[in-house]
């Protein structure tokens, strides 16, 4: 779990870990996925998963150099786990993840229940930022840069499954 959450009412600032953080209802993050698939000539869904993988990739490297001791990666994925439902993302479980690879499953995602809850149904997935998130999670704990790991959600509670499900691989050297 984060070492500090802090709230400064006076000024309305939530901080994980001394570094702010700003949460916003499903109607603007919805809204800022809805604009961004929008935009032509831009792959979105691509910059949303780069930019949560190389903010969540530097802010969770430098939780893990808090810590007194050393976390193993078991332990360093669970607490990445923790701090994603902290954040009210929703619950992963990362216990299939190591440094080559492998599944994710969500049974709750923000992202997921928001979209439908502002838009309805899609015929597409929706938690791109969750792609990004593991990518940069792993990053930070096997010490490698965050565009190493590829992440694509498979199935999506939006599309009628019961989980999300997220393949991580290993990007080849030609990617």
């Amino acid at each position: 779990m984060p070492n500090s959450l802090y709230f400064d009412s006076k000024n309305n600032i939530i901080e994980l870990n001394g570094v702010p953080v700003s949460l916003h209802c499903h109607h603007y993050n919805c809204g800022l996925l809805s604009a961004i698939e929008e935009i032509a000539n831009i792959d979105g869904h691509a910059v949303i998963k780069e930019t949560a993988a190389k903010e969540f990739g530097a802010k969770f490297k430098q939780f893990l150099e808090q810590e007194t001791e050393a976390l193993s990666p078991d332990k360093a994925l669970q607490e990445a786990a923790e701090l994603y439902r902290l954040m009210g993302f929703g619950r992963l479980d990362l216990s299939n993840l190591t440094a080559r690879g492998g599944v994710v499953y969500s049974d709750s995602s923000y992202f997921a229940v928001s979209w439908l809850a502002k838009f309805g149904r899609r015929e597409t997935p929706v938690c791109y930022f969750t792609c990004g998130f593991i990518a940069g999670i792993l990053s930070a704990i096997f010490h490698v840069p965050p565009d190493t790991y590829e992440v694509q959600e498979t199935e999506c509670i939006i599309l009628r499954h019961d989980l999300c499900k997220f393949i991580v691989t290993e990007k080849s050297d030609g990617n």
